[in-house]
């Protein structure tokens, strides 16, 4: 496993131990009918936070190659194991095209 794959597999670990953390947080920070001082403390502990907990810091990587440009969020797979797994009707439903 590369270390970009390990890096995002870490992130992903973290924000699945803290997200329920960072839910509640954020909505207490996002309620108006709360007062100033509670969504402010709020507000600190979400800067508390490891970074590596927010959701925006885990990227979209293929499942077999570990690619993280053109992945398609359907199939998971970059478009280049897409077509090549495709080609060879390893995909379900999904052939190549003629008219």
């Amino acid at each position: 496993m590369s270390a970009p794959m390990t890096r995002d597999a870490s992130r992903r670990r973290k924000y699945n131990a803290n997200e329920l953390t960072r839910q509640g947080l954020l909505a207490i920070y996002h309620n108006r009918h709360v007062s100033a001082s509670v969504r402010q403390n709020a507000m600190k502990e979400l800067q508390k936070l490891d970074r590596s907990t927010s959701l925006t810091r885990i990227k979209r990587r293929c499942v077999l190659s570990g690619r993280s440009h053109g992945v398609l969020r359907r199939y998971r797979l970059s478009r280049l194991v897409f077509r090549r797994e495709a080609l060879q009707g390893n995909i379900p439903g999904v052939f190549k095209a003629s008219w």
